[in-house]
């Protein structure tokens, strides 16, 4: 059962530099599913429209970026709302309760002379029917305690914690509400690999607590290995492949994808790892035909003149590349 649905979807960011008109494609006609009770990963290269896709999920589109076609769907009850064509104050009204964020970097979320406690009522009083302030701070305490936080924390400002717990702290703030998708994108950046560990094991841990979707994005595929149960790939605004995590893994089939894994560091392989070749394509200036081919060791001539559709080749298995266009594997 689906939770989130995009359709044809395209968000460009519309800049005026020195009076010349660009357009970056980050969101390029995606059309994408995710399911209840999943952790779906995203991942691809810096620059490919990941944190893009998030944002426009969340509805966080506000200029220069802009919807150009499409629409985004919420799915509750059998009954879904297209976002973008629901009234503001309506959408507002819900919004929280459906879904949740957490940005890149927990000091743009937490107020830096609010105590943690006050952060949350702040958040929670907007948008709960009965702010008493005993029942509001119970209730406070308690998820935080369910999340394996001290309650200590409360009382702290965020300069005071590390930068790990205050992205703990985040995700709490983001899960309070207890909303049936939570957006991570890119939760673990700038954290030591150990407090990496602790951030996606609470991630993992409400995730089957409350049995909702969390769409994480992370470059780190060694992250997506070990907590998603399903994988789409990103280039140039497009996904490029989607699989179940272990399929991504086996059996790779989008060149793009295979140089992602073989990036990969293993254990007791001493071998130079190789990544894709050259650099990602300005998504202001894409070129002809699959947006990889320039890049890509398989590129015939066909991949060079139109972008091929992003098709099922196998059951749960899309992927977006010529070599596969005739499903033959």
């Amino acid at each position: 059962m689906n939770v989130i649905e995009t359709r044809n979807l395209s968000a460009y960011y519309m800049l005026d530099i020195y009076g010349r008109k660009v357009v970056v494609k980050a969101v390029d006609n995606i059309s994408i599913s995710f399911n209840q009770n999943e952790i779906y990963g995203i991942a691809g290269e810096s620059g490919c429209g990941k944190s893009t896709l998030l944002k426009v999920l969340f509805d966080l589109v506000e200029p220069p970026l802009r919807i150009v076609n499409g629409e985004v769907l919420y799915i509750e009850d059998n009954k879904s709302v297209s976002i973008y064509k629901t009234p503001l104050n309506n959408r507002r009204k819900y919004k929280w309760r459906f879904i949740s964020y957490v940005p890149q970097g927990s000091m743009n979320v937490l107020n830096p002379v609010r105590k943690i406690s006050q952060t949350f009522e702040d958040f929670l009083k907007p948008n709960i029917n009965n702010s008493d302030p005993t029942e509001l701070k119970e209730r406070i305490v308690k998820h935080i305690l369910e999340l394996g936080l001290r309650k200590e924390v409360l009382d702290a400002y965020p300069h005071q914690l590390s930068g790990g717990m205050r992205q703990r702290v985040t995700i709490a703030l983001a899960t309070i509400l207890t909303p049936r998708v939570i957006i991570a994108d890119e939760p673990t950046t700038a954290l030591d690999v150990v407090t990496q560990r602790g951030v996606i094991q609470i991630l993992k841990d409400i995730q089957s607590r409350f049995n909702n979707t969390i769409i994480l994005v992370t470059h780190d595929m060694g992250v997506h290995a070990n907590v998603a149960d399903r994988i789409g790939i990103m280039y140039a605004g497009k996904f490029v492949e989607e699989a179940k995590t272990a399929e991504i893994f086996e059996n790779p089939l989008h060149p793009y994808t295979k140089f992602l894994i073989d990036s990969l560091p293993q254990f007791g392989d001493g071998r130079k790892r190789e990544s894709a070749p050259g650099s990602p394509p300005s998504l202001s200036s894409l070129p002809e035909g699959c947006a990889f081919h320039p890049r890509c060791p398989y590129a015939m001539a066909k991949c060079k003149a139109s972008a091929p559709q992003f098709i099922e080749v196998d059951k749960g298995h899309k992927v977006a590349c010529w070599l596969y266009s005739g499903v033959d594997l």
